[in-house]
């Protein structure tokens, strides 16, 4: 059965911003349709691209399995409050959810980054289709993710085709990282990270994430330690 792909248009952060700052305010679903299609006719001439985007941005965002609604909510409560760069996080986390191709795609990124500087859209396209096989869908998505992450200020193209890391984004908000342990645990399908690996999984690999112990305390995340000075978070 061949795997599900759907991220297939570049998705910009202000269209992100904008559909996460109406949802709190929204008067139906229907009324969000309509704005979030004007909104996007600035960017997106054609209709089924622009419908491909909007598409994109509610499954995000609004239409979102029933297991993450939580996710989402806090989410929405942090990003009123947020920086752009937390903001980002917020974006980056809620994709992953939404997505398992993004997640795939930006993981095997993490992977060719942790080995090498720069690399190219061919190396990432491989890496991609050995998961979802040589579909012609499946290479406009992985381009869909380049261009999204590039207009993200997540990659730089050194040359054409030829991509490296912008400057991390360091997470600095105890709420923010304690949300982002628990998406990553969730997508990552891991009963446990180790404390101090949580900054080198390949799936956030912009981010600077250094968390102390007291940092995720509460209800969702708990910690247990092995051996001397081992501490792993798990989901509760």
């Amino acid at each position: 059965m061949k795997k599900a792909v759907g991220f297939d248009q570049k998705i910009q952060l202000h269209q992100l911003d904008f559909i996460a700052n109406e949802i709190p305010r929204m008067v139906s679903k229907d009324a969000l349709y309509q704005l979030v299609d004007e909104r996007l006719m600035a960017d997106i001439g054609g209709a089924k691209s622009r419908a491909n985007a909007r598409t994109i941005l509610f499954k995000i965002w609004l239409l979102v399995l029933d297991e993450h609604i939580e996710l989402r909510d806090r989410a929405l409560e942090m990003f009123q409050r947020s920086t752009r760069e937390e903001r980002l996080v917020l974006h980056w986390g809620m994709c992953l959810l939404a997505y398992p191709f993004f997640k795939d795609a930006v993981e095997q990124l993490g992977y060719l980054f942790s080995l090498q500087d720069e690399l190219t859209s061919e190396q990432i396209g491989r890496k991609v289709k050995s998961l979802y096989g040589e579909r012609r869908r499946v290479e406009v998505s992985v381009n869909a993710v380049l261009s999204s992450l590039r207009s993200w200020g997540v990659l730089d193209m050194a040359k054409r085709n030829t991509y490296s890391i912008a400057a991390k984004t360091n997470i600095s908000s105890s709420e923010l990282k304690k949300w982002l342990v628990q998406v990553m645990l969730i997508v990552t399908g891991k009963t446990v990270i180790e404390l101090g690996h949580l900054s080198g999984e390949p799936c956030i690999f912009p981010f600077e994430l250094s968390v102390l112990e007291s940092e995720l305390s509460g209800n969702h995340l708990e910690i247990t330690r092995q051996g001397i000075g081992r501490l792993l978070v798990g989901l509760k």
